[in-house]
């Protein structure tokens, strides 16, 4: 996908990416944080010779609850990272992120909300080129959707743990590795 001046837009499950991203810094010194990673120039990086027009993020939000540690900490540390974020010029969109009965977190209307977005902005022809940072296979109707519009789309993911279904369904793929991701930390 080395098409000159095409406008990109750079779409990222953040709960996903974190996961995926965790994974491949297993061996990077130091601990791992989103808040060191350099999300716009990641961005830049992966679009190469496109021209990056925009970043989305899409994540859960926390609420906070009083009097729960973990809840508490949680939510101070998505707020610091929704700063990085902005500070990056970074567009965030938000999902719920519901607690279960067994205190575990899941997120809920994220890959909705990114399916929307992706549709929305091919059919108002704002991106030549998406760029989709998830392994989340419930996006390959929307990927089908946006290619209709004449748009291009990118899977980037990493190869353990990578969506057969957006491989398949996706224009070209990226599989990242350590070494791409290192120099953004």
């Amino acid at each position: 996908m080395k098409d000159n001046n095409q406008r990109a837009f750079v779409f990222i499950d953040g709960n996903n990416f974190y996961f995926k991203l965790r994974e491949l810094s297993l061996g990077l010194d130091g601990k791992f944080s989103l808040l060191n990673f350099n999300f716009r120039e990641f961005s830049k990086w992966l679009v190469s010779s496109n021209e990056l027009k925009e970043i989305h993020y899409y994540i859960g939000a926390l609420k906070r609850q009083k009097n729960n540690e973990k809840s508490e900490k949680m939510y101070a540390n998505q707020q610091k990272l929704i700063g990085k974020l902005q500070q990056q010029k970074v567009y965030i969109s938000f999902g719920q992120l519901i607690q279960h009965p067994d205190k575990t977190f899941h997120e809920k209307g994220v890959d909705v909300r990114l399916a929307v977005e992706m549709i929305r902005f091919a059919r108002q022809d704002k991106y030549d080129v998406a760029y989709l940072l998830s392994s989340d296979t419930d996006l390959v109707a929307a990927v089908e959707e946006v290619q209709l519009f004449g748009k291009k789309v990118q899977y980037v993911g990493i190869a353990k743990g990578q969506s057969f279904g957006l491989t398949k369904a996706a224009d070209d793929i990226r599989l990242l590795r350590p070494e791409d991701i290192q120099r953004f930390f």
